[in-house]
């Protein structure tokens, strides 16, 4: 089948069984600076079986002339930033991984938003792509527990592991699940992203409330530094008390700090790509 394929790391391994089972026509992807998951390896993996790499949003234009000029089968999207344009052609066939279990968490963050609800459950859904968006008809799902001592990203690795088996168990008979997918009648809400207090540390904490939230949103945290926010990308925490105001901020290095909380403090490692001002 030939396929043009949206999407970053986190669903490397459904790349690379398409990549060596099917015609992937071009890998659209972004650039993704704030997890553990970035586009990397999906773009390098491509550029070395020279499938061309795009960075930019894909038109609807675009998408009818893969259709005419390239004989493109099939539009696979799996953990993409941009909505991608669904053109009224009968022709037109795409997919969408989307990691909860619709129509339960239409998110752009469903993994941070169901660990947010304290859920114990949920899962991976392969759907059709429509106008609408993770609203299309669902071709297979699957559960699994979100355990206590599971973090965010222990879910995207489950995640992934989940879309490669039903990569799998979809694509070995293609016709037949597109056209028994199940419509999606159910209105749910879409959950929207956490607010970014949420996702930030504070003085105030205590060590087991900072570790909750990095537990729901690893590099998603932030914490502010001399009024600018910094996303976390490594956290622990110890027991001796270095103070709680922004004076009492131990820099290690550029990049690492010790941050005093309620009980204790923070080691956090920062980066300050995407920080904005708080002033």
């Amino acid at each position: 089948m030939k396929i043009v394929y949206f999407g970053s790391d986190v669903f490397l391994k459904v790349f690379r069984h398409l990549l060596f089972n099917h015609e992937i026509l071009a890998l659209y992807t972004y650039r993704k600076e704030e997890d553990y998951f970035c586009e990397r390896n999906v773009a390098e993996l491509a550029r070395f079986h020279r499938i061309p790499v795009c960075y930019t949003r894909i038109t609807e234009e675009r998408v009818m002339e893969y259709i005419d000029e390239m004989d493109c089968e099939l539009f696979f999207v799996a953990e993409y930033c941009h909505k991608i344009p669904v053109p009224e052609d009968f022709r037109f066939r795409g997919v969408n991984i989307h990691a909860s279990l619709l129509p339960s968490g239409r998110s752009y963050y469903p993994i941070e938003c169901a660990m947010e609800r304290g859920l114990e459950e949920t899962g991976v859904t392969i759907h059709r792509l429509t106008p609408q968006i993770d609203r299309g008809g669902i071709l297979a799902r699957r559960h699994f527990a979100i355990a206590p001592g599971e973090d965010s990203v222990d879910v995207y690795l489950k995640c992934a592991d989940a879309a490669y088996d039903m990569t799998l168990e979809v694509m070995s008979d293609f016709d037949r699940y597109w056209h028994e997918a199940r419509p999606q009648t159910e209105t749910l809400p879409y959950w929207k992203r956490p607010e970014g207090g949420v996702m930030t540390l504070r003085h105030d904490m205590t060590t087991a409330e900072a570790k909750s939230v990095y537990r729901k949103y690893n590099n998603l945290t932030g914490v502010v530094v001399n009024g600018l926010l910094f996303n976390v990308n490594d956290f622990a925490a110890g027991l001796y008390k270095i103070g709680t105001g922004d004076e009492d901020i131990i820099f290690v290095r550029e990049s690492k700090i010790l941050y005093g909380v309620a009980d204790g403090h923070l080691r956090l490692c920062v980066s300050s790509a995407g920080r904005e001002n708080m002033k």
